[in-house]
């Protein structure tokens, strides 16, 4: 986003408000993890970031009607390592599990990917 490129991204999320885990899965005492909404709220403000909620992946719309739309596809549901979503077209290329997209940016040398940073539309799923 930095580039000066404009990119679109739209942050797909099955329940009606973003963050997913960090809303809804983390107790009340961990006042540290949920601040995080926070710095996320930034993100979501800016005017190249739309937020789509109530939309399940698979059911709502597929991943293949996705990908007439979005260069690149980042399925980022929580889970620590990726697994596989059972829904159709999760395989597709240009589609990629967040656990894995974390460690390229993060610079982790186990993961070893060659990432296509052309893409200008992009949704995510889970927020």
């Amino acid at each position: 986003m930095k580039s000066g490129r404009t990119v679109e991204i739209d942050l797909f999320e099955q329940m009606p408000a973003p963050f997913g885990l960090i809303r809804y899965g983390v107790a009340p005492d961990h006042p540290r993890i949920k601040g995080i909404v926070n710095s996320l709220h930034a993100v979501m403000e800016k005017p190249n970031v739309r937020f789509l909620g109530n939309i399940e992946i698979g059911t709502t719309i597929t991943v293949e009607k996705l990908h007439e739309y979005y260069d690149a596809i980042v399925f980022a549901t929580g889970a620590v390592a990726d697994r596989d979503l059972d829904i159709p077209g999760e395989n597709l290329n240009g589609s990629y599990g967040a656990a894995d997209f974390v460690g390229f940016y993060d610079g982790n040398p186990r993961f070893h990917r060659t990432w296509n940073l052309t893409a200008t539309h992009i949704a995510i799923i889970g927020v």
